[in-house]
């Protein structure tokens, strides 16, 4: 059996929210995405990514693998986001970020473009399994850049690839076998930002409802300071049985 729960928040500070979710348990889907772009349109690109990237995958499958349709529901979305872009002069240059789940338990297939997160919480220790695609991960991979030097770096957080930002979009993708108990948390960076891995990980090892965790996630990101849009999916697996 499996529990999603999701909320999104503007925050303390943005006039309004870039952030959109969706989730189907029975089907096996989970969505985030975390918009960009001037003139409201990254509340536009954020839909769009979701719309698109759920109406995909909620078709039959067709004989494909949790990874293959992760990948086609990542290109259909940047198609829309790209196609939306052209008839919106004053969206040009919209895109974003996006990180989804997909599960046929046991098995749970990440997939990611951009910085929007996934963690797996697991016997109380809280593991990333997204992949970040920044500027400093970029320098990191390909120059084997230090910490230090990442650390100092003006554009370490700027985007590599988004959802529209160009024709061809190249998605992380990472697959687990989840195990009884196990929790894995979406979230856009309004959330990952604020709030340490250890803050999110005491929030996730309570024993409290769902929706109630992340609900809690949402405040104590705003609680401190709440600087950016926060969203949150969590999903939580009492067995990893079944189809769902």
């Amino acid at each position: 059996m499996i529990r999603v729960a999701g909320a999104t928040h503007q925050g303390c500070v943005r006039p309004n929210n870039e952030d959109a979710f969706y989730f189907d348990e029975t089907r096996g889907v989970a969505i985030l995405a975390d918009g960009m772009g001037g003139q409201n349109c990254g509340e536009v690109s954020s839909e769009i990514t979701v719309r698109a990237a759920s109406a995909y995958l909620l078709q039959p499958a067709n004989g494909l693998s949790l990874e293959e349709r992760a990948h086609e529901a990542i290109r259909v979305a940047n198609r829309e986001v790209l196609g939306a872009a052209s008839l919106r002069p004053e969206c040009v240059g919209m895109g974003s970020t996006i990180v989804m789940a997909l599960w046929r338990l046991p098995e749970v297939v990440i997939a990611n473009v951009g910085d929007s997160r996934a963690y797996l919480y697991r016997g109380g220790v809280l593991r990333q399994l997204s992949y970040d695609q920044n500027f400093a991960n970029e320098m990191r991979d390909r120059m084997g850049l230090s910490e230090e030097h990442l650390q100092i770096m003006p554009n370490r957080h700027v985007l590599t690839m988004a959802v529209g930002a160009f024709e061809q979009v190249l998605a992380r993708i990472h697959t687990e076998r989840v195990e009884p108990g196990d929790r894995i948390l979406l979230c856009s960076d309004g959330l990952s930002g604020p709030v340490s891995e250890a803050g999110m990980a005491a929030i996730l090892r309570e024993p409290s409802a769902t929706q109630d965790k992340v609900d809690m996630l949402i405040r104590a990101a705003n609680a401190r300071g709440g600087p950016d849009n926060v969203t949150a999916v969590l999903l939580e697996f009492e067995d990893a049985s079944g189809s769902n």
